[in-house]
């Protein structure tokens, strides 16, 4: 079969876009399995569509849906393929809670279910065999003739050790270099799959049903010195929503890194606790030079409220450990949960102000379908859910203050969140970094665009970052009785 694999364009970005990991290894099993692939990532690559269908001639499509951003475009090609009579297939985390909302558009055929590849590989069979029966295959969803959804029920995960290695041919790979700390040419890897834990706040409880594993490290090691020695590769970036479940996964792995003997360096995801002092200068020796926390507050009530489910007394220790160890830490809050505070905002900004990091994130709390605060506020009647995808298009959860279901008036929320992000613009005790150096990269990543030749995202990334920036100045520095509230200074200042 000839398929053809689709990352839609975003409507709004200002951020460096990144490896489509999932349709890579999808497109790299399929192709394993002697079907011709195509990767076609409208983020990076501005082919028109009709080229592409004309050169390739695909008899299937698939269309990863990962962000809102993304629904405008994926929708445009789903039509276009669809009148050339292809076989529209849509996957990703959006689809796979929405399932009901995408197959509302007669020009989608299928909805992948949660991970693709298995259900990929029957897909493809079946379609080159001509079956007739799509109710036998597991993981996904589609109309039956009378218009009602089949849910053809849950699959059981791949063994990973089954997948083929990412073909990296598949890809334009320079067109994903980013810089980060300490490096100028990192790149997005991954070496396992989900998260054991149940945050409320996130989709991890449906998609990846709280399940953990892990890739054959052999296979990323062999991709890592790929990569490096073909592409120049100096940084990578784990995108494992938990990288390492303890000190003996985390030693085995460093030590193999470290063997490698090659120039790069690295930066990954964790959860507090896991770690202690001596483990983190054994990372940074075998090349760690940054990670990033997922602590989301400061308030004990709120974090078991979210079944966060981490070590609060080990948080500050931490942070100082990593400092220590000469890694950059980068702190991850949300503010807005529902019936928090202004008490509880004050103990996320008292425990920031704590932290030995200036690289704060603080978020507006976005309600992603599927979560269980999503579903909460549902089934209370406080949230309407959307009639269509097009709606979704329209809202922007991580960048406006959209709704607001806490006790905490909207004005904080925002001044402390712009106040935070401040904070990480002008950061200058963060190892590897410079003043500004997070403004320099938005700026950076527009030029590339426009070296790249996409003359509209570069104005569309400078106009977003540029009003970005001003929101952050205006609420940082106009409302002194704010952040007088929440004692928004550092302790050194």
């Amino acid at each position: 079969m000839r398929i053809l694999f689709i990352n839609p364009a975003t409507s709004r970005y200002t951020r460096s876009v990144s490896v489509p990991l999932g349709i890579l290894s999808i497109a790299s099993y399929l192709e394993s399995k002697n079907h011709k692939v195509k990767i076609y990532d409208r983020t990076v690559d501005k082919t028109k569509l009709e080229t592409v269908i004309e050169s390739f001639r695909p008899e299937i499509a698939g269309i990863s849906l990962m962000s809102y951003k993304s629904i405008g475009d994926a929708l445009f090609v789903a039509k276009a393929l669809k009148e050339e009579e292809i076989k529209v297939v849509f996957g990703g985390p959006l689809p796979s809670v929405v399932p009901e909302l995408t197959l509302k558009y007669n020009f989608i055929d299928i909805i992948s279910l949660g991970e693709g590849e298995a259900t990929w590989l029957e897909l493809a069979e079946f379609y080159e065999n001509g079956g007739s029966d799509l109710s036998k295959i597991r993981g996904i969803a589609f109309k039956n003739p009378e218009g009602e959804t089949v849910y053809t029920g849950e699959r059981d995960f791949i063994d990973l050790r089954l997948l083929a290695p990412l073909n990296w041919k598949l890809i334009n790979v320079p067109k994903y270099f980013q810089s980060s700390y300490g490096c100028k040419k990192m790149l997005y890897l991954y070496s396992a799959k989900g998260c054991p834990h149940s945050c409320t706040f996130c989709y991890n409880k449906d998609f990846h049903r709280c399940t953990y594993r892990k890739r054959p490290f052999e296979i990323l090691l062999d991709e890592i010195k790929y990569l490096v020695n073909n592409y120049a590769m100096d940084g990578v970036y784990f995108a494992d929503e938990l990288w390492c479940r303890n000190k003996k996964e985390m030693f085995d792995i460093c030590t193999k890194l470290k063997e490698l003997n090659l120039d790069f360096v690295w930066g990954c995801q964790t959860r507090i606790g896991l770690f202690d002092e001596e483990d983190f200068v054994y990372m940074h020796e075998c090349g760690c030079r940054w990670i990033f926390f997922g602590i989301e507050s400061g308030s004990e009530k709120i974090l078991k409220k979210i079944n966060k489910n981490i070590s609060y007394d080990k948080i500050e220790d931490t942070f100082h450990a990593c400092k220590k160890a000469n890694i950059a830490c980068i702190g991850s809050f949300i503010a807005g949960f529902p019936d928090e505070t202004t008490d509880d905002l004050k103990q996320t900004i008292n425990l920031i102000n704590k932290l030995d990091t200036s690289l704060i994130n603080l978020n507006y709390l976005a309600l992603i379908p599927g979560s269980e605060i999503y579903k909460f506020l549902v089934e209370s009647g406080k949230y309407t859910e959307v009639e269509s995808l097009e709606e979704l298009t329209k809202k922007s959860p991580m960048e406006k203050l959209e709704y607001n279901y806490s006790k905490i008036p909207d004005i904080d929320i925002k001044v402390v969140r712009a106040y935070c992000m401040w904070r990480s613009f002008t950061a200058t005790d963060v190892p590897g970094t410079k003043k500004f150096d997070f403004a320099k990269k938005v700026i950076t990543d527009a030029i590339k665009s426009v070296k790249t030749g996409e003359i509209i995202a570069f104005i569309a990334s400078t106009y977003f970052a540029g009003v970005e920036f001003i929101k952050i100045l205006f609420y940082a520095n106009f409302f002194p009785g704010i952040k007088k509230k929440y004692n928004l200074k550092r302790n050194k200042d």
